[in-house]
């Protein structure tokens, strides 16, 4: 569907839109178009036009929904994903990717359950979380991906390194026993961090509900 199918533009709106203008000629590329994202690399694109997309009715339909990101019992990360995998929400998957690395964590649950869709970019983030986790000495556990998200993951062969579950339980057992293995290997119970070691960022800007 094309944006302006989705926001019921007329004539005139049309005129004044960045990505109408620069696809009326070939409307086949307007398919499906992340027009925020086109906008953000053009040379008159302003931090404060953010505000306007969030007004845009195509906006709010690509990104009504968001991610989670929170602690188990097991002291693993869960990362519940929803809606569509874009560009957008893989921006705020780079960020949990990057504190989870400053604070170590390395065994993570990457829920795909509600996800009905995923761009090459949340493909490729899946990849880095699971580099990511290995080099921690952890594992990255995907729950729940079907339909679509299961093909794309399948026909990139990325189902054959990375683990995938139906459901959390199942990821819970997997991620006991990458624990248990740890701390086999350490000879003695894995320490509790505390907050003095991983700062305040676990709890404002880690675990991230958007």
């Amino acid at each position: 569907m094309k944006c302006y199918e989705i926001t019921v533009c007329n004539e005139e709106q049309r005129k004044n839109c960045f990505v109408y203008r620069n696809f009326q000629n070939n409307t086949g590329d307007m398919e499906n178009i992340s027009c925020w994202v086109l906008k953000r690399g053009s040379p008159g694109w302003k931090s404060d036009d953010q505000k306007k997309c969030a007004e845009c009715r195509y906006y709010a339909n690509m990104n009504q929904h968001g991610i989670t990101v929170n602690l188990d019992e097991n002291d693993s990360v869960v990362i519940e994903c929803s809606g569509t995998l874009n560009t957008v929400r893989c921006a705020v998957l780079a960020k949990v990717a990057d504190k989870l690395k400053k604070v170590k964590k390395g065994r993570v649950i990457l829920d795909l359950s509600s996800v009905s869709n995923i761009y090459s970019c949340g493909l490729s983030m899946i990849v880095r979380f699971h580099l990511q986790c290995e080099e921690l000495g952890g594992k990255l556990v995907i729950v729940g991906a079907a339909g679509y998200v299961n093909v794309a993951i399948k026909t990139t062969s990325i189902d054959r390194f990375i683990n995938q579950v139906e459901n959390r339980s199942d990821a819970h057992g997997i991620i006991r026993g990458v624990a248990e293995k740890e701390q086999i290997r350490n000879q003695e119970p894995e320490q509790e961090q505390t907050g003095d070691e991983i700062g305040d960022e676990t709890s404002e800007d880690i675990f991230i509900n958007e």
